[in-house]
């Protein structure tokens, strides 16, 4: 058993992070913890496997206390632990003894160590990937490697933060049975740390965390059946919770028996009660590009690792367009090319054969730092670019190599920073390490912003962010759109692209096989399969309701078109929104 009694921790200079957390979690047990960015989770975590001590109160496992030292080898055999960022935890040349070095280190007998790697290559689908260099895999599948390396050891109890932040959808869908499937196989308790209402909504209970507190300890059913208060404090709820509760605000109210979360075939069930079973018509798409290109590729073509055994084409003949002033999505599997392609949109790669073309110019044709100036790059982990001790002084790194003058670099520093919503006159002087998960991928944006980029290219830039923080950065690349900035946007989180994307670009093994308007590619029959990643929630549950009807139609591809749509065809009764499915 896992054991909390009244921990306190607090980091040095700052509030507790944790402030009289009390909690149990037994063996076999499956628990979610929630809560926004900044509320205590990864110190929770990190209390679990005693890489943090509590200043108050104590950490017990199966009886062994993390506070003493000679307790903490068995406390980690006992408690498995992977990061947020799989970065920080692997450490060997190959994928294959990444997963043994943990084995290794128990003195795992040969033969065995031989069989259980082998099993969680083929488990994570890594097999391919054995002799590959760890760094060199994209962000996707180093967190499969991080996830496998870890739950190879079969520990008692198993941490993971966020381990699905980085995967797509069929890859998290993968991961999740694995862990659900631990409890049963190997007895193994699975404490699963995330910002996801739906994977939260598998565990049998959740753990709610606000401002260093436990708040709620329930099972999900109760937990979400008051929606209105984990929104108030700036959390998500599943799909179906949050289609329900934008239905009853539109007038449209479906009967739950009292305390229960409406589950998706419970909204299905009693809509189509109502008589909606068809197409339903979106509302309009708003922003449109102006059509002229700001950036764009022509055959690029990249290989990795030439001429060695482990030689794989990054990318093959690809050739895309990036409208001026617009947001363009790549979209694609874990390995795709996404990241290698936008790597190549500033020249950080140079390409083996092609071009990149800025206003029509090859950038190998231009001072790369003038190129590295007009398009920005913000990394999967954009706090990982933080180093300098103040936020403004970092914010100004960029801006003092490009030689601007002491004036100019001021006022660039205050207008990015004012940009991402964090003032220089309260955030400006305090060091980077200071401010929430949140506030970092923020700060680290301004950093680029203020270099005024005219294409600002965000690999996986909401992975790992609460709703809150992701609305937020919604509200900011907005705004810089409506300023001029052109977008490139690299994610797995497909609601995410129907809010913000114009276009989409579906790569897959390097190649591009779909481009075009986003609502017309996402509801393409042919999307799922050729992108290997999942329509946004909308838009399937849509596509439920409309059948074969519906199949090849521009449906609603966010959860608000969906519900007013709804709404407005049902209290219509025959209007336009809602078509007869037959």
């Amino acid at each position: 058993m896992i054991k909390l009694s009244h921990v306190t921790f607090s980091y040095p200079g700052g509030a507790p992070a944790l402030t009289d957390v009390s909690l149990t979690i037994e063996r076999g047990e499956h628990v979610a913890i929630i809560g926004t960015n900044g509320s205590g989770k990864t110190t929770l975590a990190r209390c679990l496997n005693g890489l943090l001590v509590p200043q108050q109160g104590t950490v017990e496992i199966d009886g062994l206390l993390t506070s003493r030292p000679e307790h903490l080898p068995r406390v980690r055999e006992l408690v498995g632990m992977v990061f947020q960022n799989p970065d920080d935890q692997l450490v060997a040349t190959s994928v294959e003894t990444e997963i043994a070095f943990g084995l290794e280190n128990l003195g795992v007998p040969r033969a065995a160590m031989h069989e259980r790697v082998e099993a969680a290559l083929h488990d994570f689908e890594l097999s391919a990937y054995r002799r590959h260099p760890p760094h060199q895999l994209s962000g996707g599948e180093k967190q499969r490697v991080a996830v496998a390396a870890t739950m190879v050891l079969r520990p008692a109890y198993l941490v993971l933060d966020e381990p699905t932040a980085l995967l797509d959808p069929r890859g998290r869908a993968h991961v999740l049975a694995l862990l659900r499937s631990l409890p049963a196989r190997h007895g193994t308790a699975v404490v699963h740390i995330t910002q996801d209402p739906e994977e939260a909504s598998q565990a049998e209970r959740i753990v709610l965390l606000h401002r260093g507190r436990l708040h709620t300890d329930a099972p999900p059913a109760v937990l979400f059946a008051e929606p209105e208060v984990l929104e108030s404090m700036g959390l998500g709820v599943p799909f179906a919770v949050g289609l329900h509760r934008a239905l009853s605000r539109r007038g449209l109210s479906l009967p739950l028996p009292p305390g229960s979360a409406p589950t998706e075939e419970q909204v299905r069930a009693q809509l189509r009660q109502r008589g909606c079973t068809a197409a339903l018509a979106p509302a309009s798409d708003g922003h449109r590009p102006d059509g002229s290109i700001k950036i764009s590729t022509v055959d690029l073509t990249y290989t990795y690792d030439r001429g060695l055994p482990t030689e794989h084409r990054g990318l093959e003949s690809v050739t895309m367009a990036v409208p001026r002033q617009s947001v363009v999505a790549l979209l694609g599997t874990s390995g795709a090319g996404k990241t290698t392609l936008a790597q190549h949109l500033n020249g950080l790669l140079r390409p083996h054969r092609g071009r990149v073309l800025l206003d029509g110019t090859d950038i190998g044709q231009q001072s790369l730092p003038r190129v590295r100036q007009r398009v920005g790059l913000v990394f999967q982990f954009p706090e990982l670019q933080l180093f300098a001790e103040t936020v403004a002084a970092d914010v100004a790194y960029g801006p003092r190599n490009l030689r601007w003058s002491d004036e100019r670099v001021a006022t660039a520093v205050a207008r990015a920073l004012d940009a991402v919503g964090l003032p220089v006159e309260e955030f400006g002087a305090r060091p980077p390490s200071s401010l929430s998960g949140g506030q970092k991928r923020r700060a680290a944006l301004a950093g680029v912003l203020a270099m005024e980029p005219e294409v600002l290219v965000l690999d996986e830039p909401t992975a790992g962010l609460d709703p809150g923080a992701t609305k937020t950065m919604l509200q900011i690349f907005g705004r810089l759109v409506e300023s001029g900035t052109t977008l490139v946007l690299i994610t797995h989180d497909m609601d995410l692209v129907a809010r913000l994307a114009d276009r989409v670009v579906v790569l897959q093994a390097g190649r591009v096989l779909l481009s075009g308007p986003t609502r017309q590619v996402l509801s393409a029959p042919e999307f799922a399969r050729c992108s290997g990643l999942e329509p946004p929630a909308a838009l399937r549950f849509a596509q439920s309701l409309a059948g074969e009807a519906g199949a090849g139609e521009a449906l609603p591809l966010t959860l608000e078109e969906l519900a007013a749509a709804l709404a407005a065809g049902i209290a219509g009764a025959g209007a336009p929104h809602v078509r007869d499915g037959g």
